[in-house]
């Protein structure tokens, strides 16, 4: 991400920290509105972006077309990062995509529902990767946004948060030019970037206790200075022992990596 992008949604998020506070799930629904909108329109998208356009007609422009379709706040927070430099055009549809999925996280910490969010959304992630042809669907290119929303509501609906279901649901319509698991991949970091924890994958061969979950987190936290969000995969493949994936590291100690290593060394 080059500097001015940076810089930006750094100003754009402390913007967004301070319209939090009454904010509901509809304020978070409609700046997915406008990434959606942006990524829709490349000349909304460049009008928006260029640096040398006055800011004068680019908050008419804002006016123009969210005017009347969203809250006074979201219309104000739109106005302040069309007055932002940008590195391209499409850093912009981030920058409101990662401001949405911040909204979202804010709500569900005031409603004690954070740690639901990140179990929901890992969860749900799993579900996706073991059935191929729910991530051909949720990826399609083709299917209309009112099919990808009929399909998320049949596989969330009452099962998850209001929150989760949002970020499940903006993740198959964005899905157009990505991967929905990429996506909600990323919307799962930026929750727990918001929350400001690691998540940590963790494999295991049987499932972990309460007291193991604890302390595994406590050591984890401890390594790494940060509050440590542990999610945990079962594998009977891996044997035993545990393989963590955290912060771009592998630690692994599974009965099955020794005998690889034990393998590769006989060879």
């Amino acid at each position: 991400m080059a500097s001015s992008t940076r810089q930006s949604l750094a100003a754009a998020t402390k913007a967004l920290h301070g319209l939090l506070a009454n904010a509901d799930l509809q304020f978070a629904q409609e700046l997915f509105g406008v990434a959606g909108a942006l990524a829709g329109s490349p000349q909304l998208r460049g009008a928006l972006s260029d640096p040398s356009a006055e800011s004068k007609s680019k908050a008419g422009a804002v006016q123009a077309v969210f005017g009347k379709a969203v809250s006074k706040q979201t219309v104000e927070l739109v106005t302040t990062l069309a007055e932002s430099r940008w590195s391209k055009p499409g850093d912009l549809v981030v920058a409101f995509e990662q401001l949405a999925v911040f909204a979202a996280s804010a709500i569900a910490t005031k409603a004690g529902r954070i740690d639901q969010l990140e179990s929901d959304l890992f969860e749900f992630s799993q579900t996706v990767a073991s059935d191929q042809d729910l991530q051909l669907a949720l990826s399609s290119r083709t299917a209309t946004a009112e099919a990808k929303e009929k399909l998320v509501s049949a596989l969330v609906g009452g099962k998850v948060s209001e929150e989760s279901a949002l970020l499940i649901r903006q993740a198959a319509l964005a899905s157009g030019k990505r991967r929905f698991a990429q996506i909600l991949g990323q919307f799962a970091k930026l929750v727990s970037a918001y929350s400001e924890r690691l998540v940590a994958q963790v494999t295991v061969a049987t499932p972990l206790s309460a007291d193991q979950a604890k302390r595994l987190a406590s050591a984890l936290t401890a390594t790494y200075g940060h509050g440590v969000k542990v999610n945990v995969e079962v594998d009977p493949a891996v044997l035993g022992g545990v393989r963590v994936q955290i912060a771009g590291e592998v630690l692994d100690g599974t009965i099955a990596s020794r005998l690889n290593e034990a393998r590769l060394q006989l060879a």
